[in-house]
């Protein structure tokens, strides 16, 4: 019997404007081709049948708050079904496009956790990305939200951004702690073609300032009572994103609108990236692929190993007929012996360090 599946991605592809290091699937908003997309997209919901209410539902993109209020609530209206007091619901969005009737809206059918991006709290640095806001509007958002009700609040910092000094980020750290957010996180810049990042020749960080960077954001949120619970997020105790822990669980979610992923059964899908077609048939897909045993078990354990929960060695076992601990006992001890992973006896559990989670990619290699 299939296990019920109970996360819901929901991808909005829209922006206001669109920033220089973006590589996701958007595109500047039309009001003619937003209500067009809603349609195509509650119809791949319907085409779910989902008749129960989820655990998670994360409404991401581009910039779901640039959809114009009546979509936003006809969206959130349609979904309304699917939601109850126990649901995580989330909804990204830019500081600038958070409007009161937005988060009234979201505080009418349920939502209760948002996520900002605020990138960096340097207004100079952010107009140089081409972010349309400055740090005032982001602490006007938050405000906002906290008074409207929806007190579970998420904060993006991109590290690495051109010309962010160390003091910098010093600065930026110590602005996203005086908004006290609920969760924080923190992500490498990364290039990508297409981008006017990787057409002006702008490169990330080297690997060893990188590391310098979040190792003083590990410092300060550690210090400031936050959690390191994976490798680029950070919580206060009892605010993890549940949403978030599913894809690192390597556990099934649905995924609906353009380019958004999914996991269903034993298919991995991506939707086509592609809005004419997507509105004229939301069932194509850029790829689809059957998830054998053995892939699976490359995703599991390069999901779990991301987190400070780590890989549960007796359900491993179970779930892959193997001694992952046996198999690679050699290599494990190099681990142990060196302080990048452990076994939490309590769970049994094979858990990486930070020091390990820093090294990730090559523990990951010699596992798989």
């Amino acid at each position: 019997m299939m296990k019920k599946i109970n996360s819901l991605y929901i991808h909005i592809p829209f922006c206001d404007s669109i920033c220089d290091y973006c590589d996701f699937t958007k595109l500047q908003y039309f009001h003619n081709f937003a209500v067009k997309y809603i349609e195509s997209l509650k119809q791949e919901i319907a085409s779910k049948n989902i008749d129960y209410k989820l655990k998670t539902i994360f409404i991401g993109g581009g910039t779901p708050t640039s959809l114009e209020d009546d979509l936003f609530e006809d969206l959130l209206s349609y979904l309304s079904t699917l939601v109850d007091t126990n649901t995580e619901y989330s909804i990204e969005c830019n500081p600038e496009s958070l409007t009161k009737t937005k988060v009234e809206i979201m505080k009418k059918y349920g939502v209760n956790r948002i996520s900002i991006g605020v990138e960096s709290t340097n207004n100079n640095i952010l107009k140089s990305i081409n972010r349309k806001h400055t740090f005032e509007d982001v602490q006007k958002a938050v405000e906002l939200a906290r008074r409207e009700g929806i007190n579970n609040i998420n904060l993006d910092l991109i590290l690495g951004l051109p010309n962010v000094t160390f003091n910098l980020l010093e600065k930026d750290i110590e602005n996203i702690l005086s908004l006290n957010p609920n969760h924080i996180s923190c992500y490498g810049l990364t290039v990508h073609e297409h981008t006017v990042f990787f057409i002006n020749g702008i490169k990330p960080p080297k690997d060893d300032v990188l590391r310098r960077m979040y190792d003083l954001v590990n410092q300060r949120l550690t210090e400031a009572g936050y959690e390191h619970y994976e490798v680029s997020n950070w919580a206060k105790p009892d605010y993890e994103c549940e949403h978030n822990l599913t894809y690192w669980r390597d556990e099934q979610y649905f995924g609906c609108g353009l380019g958004a992923s999914g996991y269903e059964g034993y298919i991995r899908y991506t939707n086509t990236r592609n809005l004419n077609k997507y509105i004229k048939d939301y069932k194509e897909k850029e790829s689809e692929e059957v998830v054998t045993l053995s892939d699976d078990k490359t995703y599991y354990i390069m999901t779990n190993l991301r987190t400070k929960y780590g890989i549960n060695l007796d359900f491993y076992k179970e779930k892959f007929k193997e001694d992952l601990l046996n198999k690679n006992r050699e290599y494990l001890e190099k681990l142990f012996n060196s302080g990048l992973a452990y076994i939490q006896e309590e769970t049994n559990s094979l858990i990486c360090t930070y020091e390990g989670m820093m090294v990730l990619d090559q523990i990951i290699l010699n596992l798989i």
